[in-house]
């Protein structure tokens, strides 16, 4: 399931209004699951890339090493996520002091600098002209995975964590 596959009731709601159960399957089934499944595929283009083309001078130098690294502190910090922060949110359950939002706002600072640490060795994605097809694809999902992920840490931190902020 990705995001599109998640029905919103209304044409009229707009993100903000979303319910929060629904805005809760939008992000764990939609965006973590996606994000979970494309990590290892981006990995192993990364690996591929570097391998065949290590003598190309356009070659991103440290893209497989860059992306393990954001597929590691994503994972980690889904995990910890869901675990402590969007299971006390379900079904719109009053704050919880304990409830650690900080800690995930600043781990997606960090996810943040790493992306910016991506777009930075890839020239903010721009295929070089020697680029093979796996190349091409690699950049082209790896954009789509940025946008993804950036999206996702916006509607947590701007629209769902207000709501149970104190």
């Amino acid at each position: 399931m990705n995001c599109q596959d998640i029905v919103i009731s209304s044409q009229d709601t707009t993100i903000d209004d979303l319910d929060t159960d629904v805005l809760l399957e939008l992000i764990q089934r939609g965006y973590d699951v996606g994000h979970l499944e494309q990590l290892p595929k981006l990995h192993r283009l990364a690996r591929k890339i570097e391998a065949v083309h290590r003598a190309n001078p356009d070659v991103p130098k440290g893209i497989t090493l860059a992306i393990k690294k954001l597929e590691y502190m994503l994972t980690d910090h889904i995990e910890r996520e869901n675990a402590y922060v969007l299971k006390r949110m379900e079904h719109d359950q009053p704050p919880n002091p304990h409830t650690p939002i900080a800690q995930m706002n600043e781990e997606h600072s960090y996810l943040r600098q790493q992306l910016r640490k991506l777009r930075r060795i890839t020239r903010n994605y721009r295929v070089p002209d020697s680029a093979c097809r796996s190349w091409q694809r690699f950049y082209r999902e790896l954009k789509a995975l940025d946008f993804s992920l950036s999206e996702q840490i916006y509607l947590e931190r701007e629209v769902l964590f207000p709501r149970f902020q104190f």
